[in-house]
């Protein structure tokens, strides 16, 4: 049986040319990330139950923000973009009343920063008047109980049109 020659040649070279890439390499020096990161809110003197946007910047890139209140009331997480800035709507609850502090803190980084906002109670009269920025009309509700209605009668002709179709047949 033939022996097929290995180029041992270049093999050496290969090794040594890792050898030198090991041996010279430099440590690395990478900078420690010490942006300070800033919070703020749309809004200092919410009212209970409302919603306002909780901005903040000088998070890492790509991070995911945990935000919370200092009552223990968790909100969904934000993910920094690009420049290390995220905005999120959030809304409070309706018995919250006085000062409160919310807080975003990095999941990687362990960074942290919190503003301080002011909740007014909410008002006998008061009920949600905005949904998403838009005012809060309740059409929404109709139209999805309008929309399952529409849907229910729709599937009741067919089963019926089927099987007059069949008894016709």
């Amino acid at each position: 049986m033939p022996r097929i020659k290995r180029p041992l040649g270049a093999l050496i070279a290969l090794f040594g040319v890792i050898i030198a890439v090991t041996a010279f390499a430099g440590q690395a020096n990478a900078a420690p990330y010490t942006t300070q990161p800033t919070t703020s809110v749309s809004d200092q003197t919410p009212a209970a139950g409302s919603s306002l946007k909780f901005c903040g910047s000088g998070f890492k890139p790509g991070e995911t923000v945990t935000i919370s209140l200092d009552n223990g009331t968790h909100f969904p997480s934000a993910v920094a973009d690009s420049s290390g800035g995220f905005c999120e709507a959030i809304v409070l609850g309706v018995s919250l009343t006085g000062p409160h502090t919310i807080t975003a803190a990095g999941t990687s980084s362990g960074a942290t920063s919190s503003v301080q906002i002011q909740i007014a109670g909410v008002s006998a009269s008061a009920g949600p008047t905005t949904v998403g920025g838009l005012p809060f009309t309740g059409a929404a509700v109709v139209g999805i109980g309008s929309l399952a209605v529409l849907l229910l009668l729709g599937g009741a002709l067919m089963v019926f049109a089927g099987r007059r179709r069949k008894v016709n047949a």
